[in-house]
């Protein structure tokens, strides 16, 4: 009989939080793809192009709409030019879309 090979299963790591504070000057919703980013402009600094995506495993969210309250809350401060607070993690490279795959956590307005 041959011995069994114990399995040591752990969840991946996240990423770290990182956050971004600006307001939201482009957004780009490409649902064929689920592809749904806004850039956001922090004074003085360069632009970060984040996206709603699964914050945990980086994977596409589908049919994005306005029930997403991500979503919603920054297209809300986009159009009222507030300021914003965008945590989110880096999975790294998405060589489809030529950026990192930035994918928020959580979004803070401010005024």
């Amino acid at each position: 009989m041959s011995p069994k090979l114990a399995l040591d299963i752990k969840p991946a790591a996240l990423p770290a939080l990182a956050w971004v504070t600006g307001t939201v000057h482009e957004i780009l919703v490409q649902p064929g793809e689920q592809f749904y980013v806004f850039a956001i402009q922090p004074a003085g600094g360069p632009t970060v192009i984040v996206r709603i995506a699964d914050a945990h495993t980086g994977a596409p969210i589908s049919n994005v709409t306005s029930d997403n309250l991500v979503y919603d809350t920054l297209k809300e401060a986009y159009f009222r030019k507030l300021s914003v607070q965008v945590g989110y993690r880096d999975f790294g490279p998405d060589p489809q879309a030529g950026i990192n795959k930035l994918c928020i956590d959580r979004v803070i307005l401010t005024q």
